[in-house]
């Protein structure tokens, strides 16, 4: 058998193998500490506790500023099983490395070099104007009524034409002994039907729209004429009349969500020339609540029950109330809840 002989040569050989290892082990140590927070671990998420009447929509909305990246957020919440059930308490992650931008930085040609530091300009922030509510998207967004309001109809045109809009003529009847006067204006008011509650099968009413705006010129072919001022959709024959009365814009200074659930009895879209809109009668009023500035995350009716879209409350009656879609995932219609 071999014996080592230890001599102080041999001995300060040995202790200098024993630094270089624990160096190797060290720098090898700070090298994982330094990788490890971008690879994994806690370092990449933010946990968030619940509260009562949260849901991944919202959450996302707050701590990623995109509501439609709720999706990522599940992924990582594998213990999730329904994203429609979350309960105040409940802890999730919360992938901040959404957030983050990639930023690749090019080399210098040529070596170092050095730069002088950004100069930065302050930033003025201009306060967050409130939504105003035309008068045009008021008139055009229709409502929901027991009675179709009425002094008259449309009764034809010169031309034959049974669909008419903005310039057009038209042939006003009323009831006899009434002829109103030259500069008269009338709104022409178009229903949709009776509106059935999706769910309840309760009849909740007639949907009508405003479709226009009509001037009486005079008299012609044994009819009031009158001339379309304005028209927010196709004004046809037959189209009821409402005297006119004035419909202003309104800002929405106070911006909350409704504090009830209900549902999306109709829905509809409406075409104004400066744009497409959406628009939703929900089976909640003012005797619920409901007022103008409410806001309501739509989840799907059908599974999975999800949330699809966001919308705004723009005028309320005392049961319904008319949103407009502000942002959607997919088409919204009848049966979807919030």
């Amino acid at each position: 058998m071999l014996y080592s002989i230890i001599t102080p040569h041999n001995l300060r050989k040995e202790r200098g193998k024993m630094r270089v290892f624990k160096g190797l082990i060290t720098g090898g140590f700070i090298l994982a500490l330094m990788v490890s927070p971008l690879w994994g671990g806690d370092g990449k998420y933010e946990k968030y506790t619940v509260k009562k009447g949260d849901t991944l929509w919202d959450i996302s909305g707050e701590r990623l500023t995109d509501s439609f990246l709720w999706p990522k957020v599940w992924k990582e919440n594998p213990e999730i099983k329904n994203p429609d059930l979350i309960f105040p308490g409940q802890e999730i992650k919360i992938p901040l490395y959404l957030m983050q931008r990639q930023v690749e930085m090019e080399a210098p040609a040529g070596g170092v070099s050095t730069t002088k530091a950004p100069s930065y300009t302050p930033i003025q922030i201009k306060p967050r104007q409130p939504f105003v509510v035309k008068s045009d998207i008021l008139a055009a967004s229709g409502f929901i009524t027991d009675e179709i309001p009425g002094v008259g109809k449309v009764a034809g045109t010169p031309t034959g034409r049974s669909m008419v809009g903005r310039g057009d003529v038209v042939y006003l009847s009323f009831p006899e002994g009434e002829a109103p006067a030259p500069g008269t204006r009338f709104y022409t008011l178009h229903s949709y039907g009776e509106v059935e509650h999706p769910k309840t099968g309760e009849e909740l009413g007639v949907l009508v729209e405003i479709s226009g705006v009509v001037k009486v010129t005079g008299n012609e072919a044994g009819y009031v004429k009158a001339s379309v001022e304005k028209s927010f959709t196709e004004i046809n024959v037959g189209d009821s009349l409402d005297n006119f009365y004035q419909i202003d814009s309104f800002p929405i200074l106070k911006d909350s969500d409704v504090k009830v659930h209900g549902t999306i009895v109709e829905a509809r879209q409406v075409r104004l020339l400066n744009g497409i809109y959406d628009f939703v009668y929900i089976d909640r009023g003012s005797r619920d609540g409901v007022m103008p500035g409410n806001s309501f995350t739509i989840i799907s009716g059908d599974a999975p029950h999800r949330p699809i879209g966001r919308a705004k409350v723009i005028s309320s009656g005392q049961t319904t109330s008319v949103a407009m879609v502000t942002r959607s995932e997919i088409e919204i219609g009848r049966g979807d809840y919030f």
